[in-house]
């Protein structure tokens, strides 16, 4: 008998020390104010590709703080830390980003950006206008919970902090892609990935695709070369400028008119138009750059044809000379969700964040290096709404046009009471995986 009411009394103490979840709940409250903190910290010092020194720096210490394996100087400025449960189960990895954006921030916060550096020999503004700021310090949160927990913790989880997913400077390689490279999963040999970003959603929701949820990118350069002159005799010289503007507006036909998209989505946008030093001179070069988004490998090489053949047709319109490149900078790949993980990992989220769960069906065009973690292993990649809440009810699909600023936009604005869901995301996910899988 004394021995039957010992093995209880082991269960019953077993049972208590693998409530994660339940311990989350009475620790969220003060855990959060160290995760805005430190949000907070990050926005007001962003760092570019490559360039996360402050930020590493910061992660590193706080990972050895709670006594937590760190490996840094991954492809750069990346952070790794590794976390071991005391109980048995498989490894997992969860993934945050690090860099800025050269965009100069409008907020008018508290904690807003004033940094400035040089980006593509501009001088510029640096901000967190994609929110991987928010996205370090619910890791870092993450962290700080499960280590201190970590009797209740089910394996081992692989902490993973991104450099460079807005793309490495050119020439230096880097991010997911370069990660892997140097052999962070051959080291650490997770099973499963998941990662999550912040979105202009409502306040709260998470949402998730499965399949393919994000679609492929690369960034194309197109060079126009002329013959300058003065501004008051166009006729003596060729104008890059004038075969730029029907270029832009050549290109802006190839989903609208040019290609079939009925069944594959398919974006061309033109980001950046650099031309001229003054008001009088016709330059000698003009130089376009943009982005091509697709889901599908045939109709992306389609795109990059049409391209070419307009490039062409300009530069014999016009007496120009104009060579085009793709893929500057790298290329990503269409992030997948694999749908055995998401049909068994959506109950998570909805449980993470009740009555804010929202599975979509409609693929974002929007890009993510994360498709490389997801190649390699399963991988789940979700959204966190982050409008103010009340803000933004109407919908929960990302990108739609709103009147809330989105991500890349100089107010973009993350309101911290959504930071909380994605704590709860990835630590539930992190306790229920072991028990699905």
């Amino acid at each position: 008998m004394k021995k039957f009411i010992t093995f209880l009394i082991l269960i019953s103490s077993t049972n208590v020390m693998a409530d994660l979840k339940g311990n989350l709940d009475k620790d969220i409250d003060e855990l959060m104010v160290k995760v805005i903190e430190w949000r907070h910290d990050i926005h007001e010092n962003p760092e570019l590709g490559n360039r996360e020194f402050r930020t590493s720096k910061k992660i590193e210490d706080h990972l050895r703080s709670l006594g937590i394996k760190v490996e840094t100087k991954i492809a750069y400025t990346g952070v790794v830390g590794i976390l071991e449960g005391d109980l048995p189960g498989p490894t997992m990895a969860l993934r945050a980003d690090m860099d800025a954006l050269p965009v100069e921030e409008k907020t008018g916060l508290p904690f807003a950006s004033k940094v400035r550096t040089t980006y593509l020999g501009n001088d510029v503004g640096v901000m967190h206008a994609c929110g991987h700021d928010a996205h370090v310090a619910i890791l870092m949160g993450v962290a700080e919970f499960l280590a201190k927990n970590k009797s209740s913790l089910k394996g081992k989880v692989m902490f993973i902090f991104q450099p460079a997913e807005e793309g490495p400077p050119e020439g230096e390689g880097g991010g997911a892609e370069m990660m892997l490279a140097e052999g962070i999963f051959d080291r650490y040999k997770p099973e499963v990935i998941f990662g999550l970003h912040v979105t202009n959603i409502p306040n709260g929701v998470l949402s998730v695709k499965s399949g393919p949820a994000l679609a492929a990118a690369s960034a194309y350069r197109i060079k126009i070369k002329g013959v300058q002159t003065h501004g008051s005799t166009p006729w003596s010289g060729i104008d890059p400028i004038m075969a730029t503007a029907e270029l832009i507006e050549a290109l802006n036909t190839i989903v609208s008119r040019r290609i079939n998209i009925i069944n594959n989505p398919a974006v061309v946008s033109v980001g950046l138009v650099k031309a001229g030093t003054r008001n009088n001179i016709i330059p000698e070069d003009a130089e376009i750059m943009g982005t091509i988004r697709t889901f599908d490998p045939e109709l992306r090489k389609e795109v990059y044809k049409e391209i070419e053949q307009i490039a062409k047709g300009v530069a014999v319109g016009t007496g120009t000379d104009i060579t085009v490149e793709f893929d500057v900078g790298g290329f990503y790949p269409v992030t997948y969700n694999a749908p055995e993980l998401v049909d068994s990992m959506k109950e998570s989220l909805m449980k993470a964040s009740p009555g804010k769960f929202y599975e979509s069906n409609i693929p974002v065009t929007g890009a993510e290096d994360f498709s490389y973690f997801s190649q390699e292993i399963p991988g789940m990649y979700f959204w966190l709404g982050i409008n103010k809440p009340g803000v933004g009810l109407e919908s929960a699909n990302f990108g739609e046009r709103t009147d809330v600023a989105g991500n890349h936009s100089p107010y973009f604005y993350v309101d911290d009471s959504a930071l909380d869901e994605g704590v709860k995301a990835f630590v539930y996910l992190i306790d229920d995986y072991p028990t699905k899988f």
